[in-house]
C-alpha cells in the first residue's frame, strides 16, 4: 500500500509540533528549511517556475530524492483545487511552512535572550567581582 502525500506531510507536522522532542527544523542560506529525519535529509522551500509559485517539500538520501509540491491551483483567481485532496495537502504544506517558521523564530529569540542574560552575567562578574562570593 503505497503511502500518500498528505499523509507524509501531516506526519512532518506533528513531529514538528512535538512536544518531546520536535523534529527540530534549520533555516539555510537561500530561505530553505531543512531537517533529518531517520536518515533521511529533509528540506522545504518555495519554488518558482514560470507560471507558478509554491511550496516543495524535497526528501533525499544518497542519491535518492523525492519531492512533493504544493497542488497548482485550477482558478485563475483563488484557492480552488482539482479535488479535496489536493486543498487538504496545499493546507498541510502552508500549516508545516508556519509550524517551521515558527519553530526557528522562537529559537532564534531565545538565543538572543540568553546571549543577553550570559553577557550581563558576565559584565557583574568584571565589574562587581566580590557580588557572588557572600
Amino acid at each position: 500500500m503505497a503511502v500518500s502525500d498528505l499523509y507524509v506531510a501531516q506526519f512532518l507536522l506533528d513531529a514538528t509540533q512535538a512536544a518531546q522532542p520536535p523534529l527540530e527544523w534549520q533555516l539555510e542560506d537561500g530561505g530553505v528549511y531543512s531537517a533529518h529525519l531517520n536518515g533521511v535529509r529533509l528540506s522545504l522551500f518555495h519554488a518558482r517556475t514560470m507560471g507558478w509559485s509554491g511550496l516543495c517539500l524535497s526528501f533525499s538520501r544518497g542519491d535518492e530524492v523525492a519531492h512533493i509540491e504544493e497542488p497548482r491551483p485550477v482558478a485563475l483567481f483563488g484557492r480552488k483545487f482539482r479535488n479535496e485532496d489536493e486543498e487538504r495537502l496545499a493546507g498541510a504544506l502552508k500549516e508545516l511552512a508556519r509550524a517551521i517558521s515558527s519553530q526557528c523564530h522562537l529559537r532564534k529569540m531565545r538565543a538572543w535572550d540568553l546571549r543577553d542574560s550570559i553577557r550581563e552575567s558576565l559584565y557583574r562578574r568584571i565589574l562587581f567581582p566580590d557580588a557572588d562570593r557572600g
